[in-house]
């Protein structure tokens, strides 16, 4: 047989967008219907919009008026100062507080496909040039440490927007060397050790590289894995194997973060999994997914989407990673559309709806995301994400409590950062957590209707009521004409005069998110979207 191999070069996982993708589990998004107490403990994070219209472009200014175009990496040098590697638009560009600007990057104009031509030159601002530059991070002086992907090169920006070459010479390969006798193919992350030295994920090598005082060496074994898509055309493809650093086996691996022992995690992007790499133990293993066997004539790995124990946890084309002050690891997984937590063994869902694309924002577990594949700290628990397709940095923040909740023996009740006041304080009873239906009411803008005759509590909001009553399981709920039976799992109670609702029902009735927070007692109402 006459065979001819292919060209590895542009096949990148993580390029290839899913043209539907199948809702394997419901994930966080979804609301757990009629589960109670309120002990879920869902990550209390909001997920809102950085910088970006969602317009394609290239626009500096405020950063509710600029234009990405594709933004793929990000490193932050504190909470108001993020470098965003903007690739379809071939800049580094830098967002504070509240305006976008460029660093470096030269314009060249646009291909015969309206995609901004990439080329690769040091020098200072609009003078350097970069091809598809991909994952950053910082070094000890704050400058940019970039895998400039479409170059095969590892490049240094400063902050005043110097470009130099660190490593690489432009032309696609495999060599280790010193500075430019070294080559890479389309580099997809970096990492940079306190002392210096600079971990990269040499993607279609399907190798993890060092560079160590400008020199490159290889640690991880290179694959000798060939597939045959069909008669005649075949193609190297990256492999699978955990132990021993230099006998391990990587499949595009596309995003690293180092932990505070100086160990790497590596989002094994086409085996679909969280690797680890031990330095001090020299080994490397699988912390998280379930990665399934190659079908046949195929590169990568089957991508899939399962929270829980992170053994049988599942991703679809994981990529950027944050390390969290708690030791936990933030994931962007980008084709499930969502940002995933690995902490103590279990995978979960902090933000997105896995499966579907979106550009809400709002709670996280609600809020959409299209195809995220970066996230970087920005300190006081707050990340930024580069949100790929959306063209937009997203910011997920944790819930901060109202001012003056403390842990006592009260049970409090809040709707997002106000504490509703009340003269009768939540109950929970017989696992069941219960509210004054006339505070939750009113606070929310419904009327409430007290038939003391026949007992009966009337909750209206424009055209739609709620007709119960103390003891009863069902409630009567109308729209216009409309009238229907819904069932409670606990039925309301009278105590001293007020009739007491689940609190899950009437605020999940009216599409607001409810949290129990254990640490101060305290029943949380938030809207879903915002």
């Amino acid at each position: 047989m006459n065979r001819k191999l292919w060209k590895a070069s542009g096949r990148l996982m993580t390029t290839v967008l899913a043209a539907s993708l199948t809702l394997l589990a419901p994930g966080w998004g979804a609301a757990a219907a009629g589960k109670d107490p309120l002990t879920d403990n869902r990550p209390l994070y909001e997920l809102h919009t950085l910088a970006g219209t969602g317009e394609i472009g290239l626009v500096d200014g405020a950063n509710g008026s600029v234009a990405f175009r594709m933004p793929g990496g990000l490193t932050a040098a504190g909470e108001d100062r993020l470098y965003v590697a903007d690739t379809g638009n071939q800049r580094i560009r830098r967002v504070s507080g509240t305006s976008t600007s460029s660093l470096a990057g030269l314009d060249l104009g646009e291909d015969a496909y309206g995609n901004l031509i990439g080329a690769w030159n040091d020098g200072l601002r609009e003078s350097a040039a970069f091809d598809d530059i991909a994952g950053l991070a910082l070094d000890a002086a704050g400058a940019i440490i970039a895998a400039d992907a479409g170059n095969h090169a590892i490049r240094r920006i400063t902050a005043d927007g110097q470009a130099t070459t660190i490593a690489g010479n432009g032309v696609q390969g495999w060599q280790d060397g010193d500075g430019e006798q070294a080559s890479f193919h389309r580099p997809q992350a970096v990492a940079v050790a306190p002392g210096g030295i600079i971990y990269v994920a040499d993607t279609l090598n399907h190798v993890i590289r060092k560079i160590e005082q400008g020199r490159v060496t290889t640690l991880t074994a290179p694959s000798t894995r060939i597939v045959e898509y069909f008669s005649g055309a075949i193609a190297a493809a990256g492999d699978y194997a955990d132990g021993p650093i230099a006998a391990a086996k990587f499949n595009e691996p596309s995003g690293l973060a180092l932990d505070a022992k100086g160990n790497l995690y590596v989002s094994d992007t086409g085996n679909q999994v969280i690797r680890y790499i031990d330095f001090g133990a020299g080994t490397v293993s699988t912390v998280a997914g379930s990665r399934l066997r190659y079908e046949a004539a195929t590169s990568f790995a089957e991508g899939g989407y399962a929270d829980g124990p992170a053994a049988t946890a599942r991703f679809y084309a994981p990529r950027g990673l944050a390390v969290t002050p708690e030791g936990g690891v933030l994931i962007a997984d980008s084709l499930n559309h969502a940002i995933r937590y690995l902490k103590d063994g279990v995978v979960s869902t902090v933000a997105g709806t896995p499966g579907t694309t979106g550009k809400s924002d709002g709670l996280a577990s609600y809020a959409g995301l299209n195809t995220p594949t970066a996230i970087a700290q920005l300190g006081d628990g707050s990340y930024a994400i580069a949100d790929t397709a959306n063209n937009r940095i997203r910011l997920l923040t944790p819930y901060r409590l109202p001012a003056g909740v403390i842990a006592d023996d009260s049970i409090k009740l809040l709707y997002g950062q106000e504490r509703v006041a009340t003269d009768a304080a939540p109950r929970i009873v017989s696992g069941t957590t219960f509210v004054p239906v006339r505070v939750i009411a009113e606070r929310l803008g419904y009327q409430v209707v007290h038939d003391a005759k026949s007992g009966q509590v009337t909750v209206s909001r424009e055209g739609m009521s709620y007709q119960l009553k103390a003891g009863a399981l069902i409630v009567q709920r109308g729209e216009g004409g409309a009238r229907a039976d819904v069932a409670l799992h606990a039925a309301p109670f009278i105590e001293q005069g007020r009739l007491y609702l689940p609190v899950r029902f009437f605020a999940e009735e009216i599409g607001l998110d409810v949290q129990w927070l254990s640490s101060v007692r305290a029943v949380l109402l938030r809207e879903r979207l915002g």
